[in-house]
């Protein structure tokens, strides 16, 4: 019986998905930006497999697989701006906030289907907040590698 669990044990560990996760964050407002600036978010928390680069923005994937993105923005009332995330320069997802009145939050999650060396990063368009006053964070990116191929 310990063989077949030690056989159970080393096809788990054949199969298993690699660590690859990352959560950044803007730490500061970046008030009005032009259309297609590239979106860097300075504070990293996490960056499993190093795949996320802080210096400028982008996520390379190191692995073929399904990933899933997640990204948030927060607004003030009147200075709306709007999130695009990319995937080698085409559009997966869009969202935006700052339309009504009060903070406004707007964000997405989604899949997609990457290649080693894939990029994935946000661009920016309008007014782009990071941070409040009180150290509470609005604006945020993140990822994990789901299932590789």
């Amino acid at each position: 019986m310990q063989s077949t669990s030690i056989a159970a044990t080393i096809q788990f560990n054949k199969t298993r998905t690699p660590n690859v996760a990352f959560r950044a964050i803007l730490s500061k407002n970046l008030g009005k930006v032009t259309a297609g600036k590239v979106i860097v978010f300075d504070q990293v928390d996490l960056n499993h497999g190093n795949a996320y680069g802080a210096r400028h923005g982008f996520f390379t994937a190191p692995y073929n697989g399904t990933y899933l993105f997640s990204m948030g923005l927060g607004n003030p009332a009147g200075k709306p701006g709007a999130f695009f995330l990319r995937k080698n320069g085409k559009g997966i997802e869009y969202a935006f906030a700052g339309h009504t009145t009060g903070w406004n939050m707007g964000g997405i999650t989604t899949v997609a289907e990457l290649s080693v060396d894939d990029q994935v990063w946000i661009e920016g368009e309008g007014y782009i907040s990071g941070a409040y006053a009180t150290a509470r964070y609005h604006t945020s990116f993140s990822g994990v590698l789901l299932n590789a191929n």
